[in-house]
C-alpha cells in the first residue's frame, strides 16, 4: 500500500515540444524569431528616401527609436525624445552604444563612432550655409548608414525579424511622394533663381 506524502511535488506530465512552423506556400521551415534586442534598422533605401523627402526629420525618428531600444536594453534613465531632438549632441553616445551592442556578435563598425558623430554634427551645421551650401544638410543620413548596416547584420545574426522595419507603409509612400515633389519644386525654384542672374 502506497502512502500519500503531502510534501511531495505533484506529478506533472511532460509537455511535448512545439511543432516547427512551416510556411504554408512553400512547406519550408520558418526561422525562429529571436528574443534579441531589436534596434531600429530599416533598409538603406528606406532610410535614404525618407531622410531626403522629410528634409532630415526621419533621421531624428531613427535616433528616437534607437534611443528607446537602448533604454529598454540598459534600463537607463535617458529621455529618448530629448536625445533624438538634440541628436547632433548625443550622436556619439548613440553610435557607441549601438556599436557595443553589435560587438557581442563580433561585428565591427566600419568607422569610428567619433568620426561618424563629427560628420553628423557638421552636416547639421551645413543647414546654416549661405546660397546652395545648405544642400549639404540633405545628406545628414550618410553617417547613419554604417551604423544602420551594422545593426542589420546584428539582426541577421540574431535572427530578428526586420520585415516590418523594411516595409513602406501607406504613410511612408505618401510622405515620400509629397516630400519628393516639394524637394523637386525647391530645386526648380533654385535653378530658375540662379539661372535668371
Amino acid at each position: 500500500m502506497e502512502l500519500h506524502d503531502p510534501y511531495r511535488a505533484p506529478a506533472t506530465f511532460p509537455v511535448p515540444p512545439a511543432l516547427p512552423r512551416t510556411l504554408p506556400e512553400t512547406g519550408v521551415r520558418a526561422q525562429p524569431i529571436s528574443e534579441a534586442a531589436a534596434y531600429y534598422s530599416p533598409s538603406s533605401m528606406k532610410l535614404v528616401v525618407l531622410s531626403l523627402t522629410t528634409l532630415g526629420l526621419y533621421v531624428v525618428y531613427w535616433f528616437w527609436r534607437n534611443w528607446q531600444a537602448i533604454q529598454r536594453e540598459t534600463g537607463g534613465t535617458q529621455w529618448p525624445w530629448a536625445r533624438a531632438l538634440f541628436s547632433p549632441l548625443w550622436a556619439y553616445l548613440c553610435f557607441r552604444e549601438l556599436r557595443d551592442a553589435a560587438s557581442n556578435r563580433r561585428r565591427d563598425l566600419a568607422f569610428a563612432p567619433g568620426l561618424l558623430a563629427v560628420t553628423y554634427f557638421l552636416l547639421n551645421l551645413a543647414a546654416r550655409l549661405p546660397n546652395a551650401g545648405w544642400l549639404l544638410a540633405l545628406f545628414v543620413f550618410v553617417p547613419l548608414l554604417p551604423v544602420n548596416s551594422l545593426l542589420r547584420r546584428y539582426h541577421q545574426d540574431e535572427r530578428v525579424d526586420t520585415g516590418r522595419m523594411d516595409r513602406f507603409g501607406a504613410l511612408h509612400i505618401l510622405v515620400a511622394v509629397v516630400g519628393g515633389l516639394f524637394l523637386l519644386l525647391l530645386f526648380v525654384a533654385m535653378f530658375l533663381t540662379n539661372g535668371g542672374r
